[in-house]
């Protein structure tokens, strides 16, 4: 498996593989914001906490097969975004490779620590990979979110994992950058295009 870093050339089939494993949560606009944060707060007037964001298509047999990301607030955690395998590509240890590929990043990157947050309802099978690669889970209450939210953490290093211990993601923001009206993440969209053609 070949991890391919989402640029200005390939933005467009990174948005077509997250939307189709993510069809209920729109990731155009996270793409979109690591490619050029100043350009997109200047541009669509939207705010976007992280500059340390980058997305890789996942290409194996001549095919995108899925999508992973890393991002961070501090030197000490990765987190991980936008994580996932297409559909007809799951059930093959393809997660599996993705996620240990993704770790490697994270490791080489200098972090102590890989975090990500889900849905504990809807990501079962996602959180059984996770909790099979040595991730710790734990219930997010910070916010009051539309679902059952847990941040999953894991050590690079020789240290115990320490948990998130619940502090606060602004995750009430990022979902509504998720679920914005689809007109207007297309609107952003083609002004993408226009600077990017």
């Amino acid at each position: 498996m070949e991890l391919i870093l989402v640029n200005k050339s390939n933005y467009k089939e990174a948005i077509m593989v997250q939307n189709a494993i993510f069809p209920k949560e729109n990731g155009a606009l996270n793409i979109l914001a690591s490619l050029d944060r100043k350009w997109f707060i200047k541009n669509t007037g939207l705010f976007y906490n992280d500059d340390h964001v980058k997305y890789y298509l996942a290409f194996k047999d001549n095919h995108y097969v899925g999508i992973t990301g890393l991002y961070y607030y501090d030197s000490d955690s990765a987190w991980l975004g936008w994580f996932g395998i297409l559909e007809e590509y799951r059930k093959r240890g393809i997660g599996c490779e993705l996620l240990r590929k993704t770790i490697f990043l994270a490791k080489k990157g200098g972090f102590k620590h890989l975090r990500l947050y889900t849905d504990f309802v809807d990501n079962k099978n996602a959180i059984k990979l996770y909790e099979k690669e040595g991730f710790k889970g734990e219930k997010y209450t910070c916010e009051k979110l539309m679902y059952d939210c847990r941040i999953y953490s894991k050590s690079l290093c020789d240290d115990c994992v320490s948990l998130w211990n619940n502090k606060n993601l602004n995750l009430i923001y990022q979902y509504e950058l998720d679920h914005m009206n689809k007109e207007k993440i297309n609107e952003i969209i083609k002004m993408y295009k226009e600077k990017y053609k």
